[in-house]
């Protein structure tokens, strides 16, 4: 038989398996990277097999069309995963800066001290012969456009004569701020007075960020909830409105000894009045009436809700900032802290949690009552016995 016959007589090239895999495979590797490299390894392994049958093997197309498209999908795959790595490491760095961040105090000397006007006339309170003004700043910024209400007890006080307290108003949900209402003959001050009777001087103080509660429709109420928030956050949970209350008092009221000035609040204002003990070295003292201490626990459920971030930014981290719990070891300067043991809205073991990790050297004072709730165990025995515990720590300070 001659070479023509047996040419034409022969079989015709099996198509290599491994050739057909290689396309396969990588047409798969959208699916995952083991597809690509699957295919990049049988295409190798299909063009060897090929160049060693002696013409018996074919598929050389198929095996490289396989490797080509192979590489490219693994280039891809390598691209996303070093994306994915770097964009990690990036996201846990921001991560663990903020974590960071939310364990040290706010940054409050950052934040500029505010010009304060020419004072209004002394107005009177009915019933009392307490003094009382009011005024509100003018300027942008946090604690800029701040109002204080001023009592004085009376009678004429030479230069550094008088104890004062800075006191905020209570009922905020921490998330938020509150403005000081109108001085008027309807005016709240069962909760500020008491302490200028005994002889005090005493300024409050609103905190930024006071929602509006007439706006109506629910995408109105989340903007105006995110916009108070925002103001709040800025004015550092209103430290910042309390350092502005304290330099207020340094620069206009000479009748205050600069060493006895004291923090004092009740419910969310207590918690503001831990949080200046723990900012604020120029106090002399805080006192904190059922306050709430440990707030990633008060606000874990919001906090582990989805998207929270989205409504209200860094909230996770600025609850953690602004819990006192988080600053205990700042809690170096005298301290009273009151419950009622009946009180269903600020728990006693919130704040046993903080107290347990103030320093050893510290202060403290921790008055408890059975009863009262959080309201009436307030007016009737935890500012009548904060005033005599103020009036002990000035007569240790003389």
């Amino acid at each position: 038989m001659s070479v023509e016959q047996r040419q034409r007589y022969a079989p015709a090239p099996k198509t290599s398996a491994l050739a057909i895999w290689s396309l396969v495979l990588s047409l798969l590797g959208a699916c995952g990277g083991f597809f690509a490299a699957g295919a990049v390894i049988c295409g190798h392994l299909a063009l060897a097999n090929i160049k060693a049958s002696a013409g018996r093997l074919g598929g050389q197309g198929l095996a490289i069309a396989g490797l080509i498209i192979g590489y490219i999908v693994l280039a891809v795959w390598a691209a996303i995963v070093l994306s994915l790595f770097f964009a990690g490491s990036l996201a846990g760095k921001v991560s663990h800066k903020k974590d960071v961040e939310a364990q040290s105090l706010f940054a409050i000397s950052e934040t500029v001290v505010p010009t304060f006007p020419a004072l209004p006339e002394w107005q009177s309170i009915a019933g009392s012969k307490v003094k009382v003004m009011q005024f509100s700043l003018t300027g942008s910024g946090p604690g800029a456009a701040m109002s204080l209400r001023v009592y004085m007890p009376p009678g004429d006080h030479p230069d550094a004569s008088l104890a004062c307290v800075l006191t905020a108003p209570a009922g905020t949900n921490l998330l938020s701020g509150v403005n000081l209402d109108p001085l008027n003959d309807q005016t709240y001050h069962d909760e500020s007075l008491p302490y200028a009777e005994a002889g005090m001087a005493v300024v409050m103080y609103s905190i930024d960020g006071e929602s509006d509660e007439t706006v109506q429709g629910e995408e109105a109420e989340a903007d105006e909830m995110k916009r108070a928030y925002l103001q709040f956050k800025a004015a550092s949970a209103g430290v910042i409105n309390g350092r502005n209350a304290l330099e207020f008092v340094l620069a206009r009221l000479a009748m205050v000894d600069r060493g006895r000035i004291y923090s004092a609040g009740h419910s969310s204002a207590a918690t503001l009045s831990l949080l200046m003990a723990e900012h604020e070295p120029r106090l002399a003292g805080s006192l904190a009436y059922a306050p709430a201490a440990d707030l990633e626990e008060r606000f874990k459920e919001l906090t582990e809700q989805p998207f929270v971030d989205m409504a209200l930014p860094g909230i996770k981290y600025f609850i953690k900032r602004s819990s006192p719990k988080t600053h205990a070891a700042e809690l170096i300067r005298p301290l009273f802290v009151f419950f009622a043991k009946d009180d269903q809205m600020a728990s006693i073991d919130g704040a046993r949690a903080l107290l347990e990790k103030m320093p050893s050297k510290s202060e403290l004072t921790f008055r408890t009552v059975a009863k009262g709730g959080h309201y009436q165990s307030m007016i009737e025995v935890a500012i009548p016995e904060g005033i005599e515990w103020i009036r002990a720590q000035d007569g240790d300070n003389e």
